[in-house]
């Protein structure tokens, strides 16, 4: 805002500094407001994109969902989900004595998890299950652990080979990264996408980590989207991420 400079009269100074001090504290306001609503959801920002966004949980109510973990269970829910800009994240929670269920969603404005109006004014994102085993068997014979060897052979960059296999209408491109066991799959018409979702998947991964699973991970990538899941094990802890669709890889790489 311009700054008028007195030349005759000393009243006009006293009202130009009473100007410029209103002007210096309504600027940090309008910033806060700015930044609070500014949410990154690319997986790679841009300096000039980060420097536009802020972290997810001073838009959601991070620290709620932490809440509804027994706090004997070994869990900790990350706090920097990505959200849509200028929406807030929120969640919809079911228990029983061994399952935890949040179902996620987008708001307009910030609403505790549970809320009553969550259904009628958010935009469903996802579930996420947790289930607590007695054993670490128990919760590896819920996940793949394939490792795989046959098919034909396919170059999925970043030295990693993938092995592809077709059926039931579909084709599979699968590989394994660690202890998880991945799968790209696509229509047998549009075989092209099952090879393509492969790559970028591993292309992803390789400045994304996953979560490091004890001892298992499973991750089925679709071409269409529509069958994207997780799972993975934290020893007697199962997690799994569904109807996530194409956000399921920016949510897991969240995860510890």
């Amino acid at each position: 805002m311009k700054k008028y400079v007195p030349f005759v009269l000393s009243f006009l100074l006293l009202a130009a500094c009473e100007e410029t001090n209103n002007s210096a504290t309504a600027e940090p306001d309008t910033a806060a407001d700015t930044k609070s609503s500014e949410v990154d959801t690319t997986n790679s920002p841009s300096k000039e994109e980060s420097d536009s966004s802020q972290p997810a949980e001073d838009s959601a109510t991070a620290e709620d969902f932490q809440s509804v973990i027994p706090s004997n269970w070994d869990v900790d829910i990350p706090t920097d989900f990505p959200v849509s800009k200028g929406s807030y994240l929120t969640a919809i929670t079911t228990t029983d004595s061994n399952a935890i269920t949040l179902n996620f969603y987008e708001t307009s404005s910030k609403m505790s998890v549970n809320d009553k109006a969550i259904k009628q004014d958010g935009t469903y994102i996802g579930q996420l299950t947790i289930t607590n085993y007695d054993s670490n068997d128990l919760a590896s014979e819920e996940i793949d652990q394939t490792v795989f060897d046959s098919g034909e052979a396919v170059d999925l960059g970043y030295g990693i080979t993938g092995y592809q296999d077709a059926g039931a209408g579909s084709l599979f491109t699968s590989w394994n990264e660690g202890r998880w066991a991945i799968i790209a799959r696509s229509l047998t018409e549009k075989a092209e996408e099952s090879l393509a979702t492969a790559k970028e998947t591993v292309e992803f991964l390789e400045t994304n980590m996953l979560p490091v699973p004890k001892d298992y991970g499973y991750l089925h990538v679709d071409a269409e989207q529509t069958g994207t899941m997780a799972k993975w094990q934290k020893e007697n802890y199962l997690f799994a991420m569904t109807d996530f669709g194409e956000q399921t890889l920016p949510w897991i790489v969240k995860f510890k």
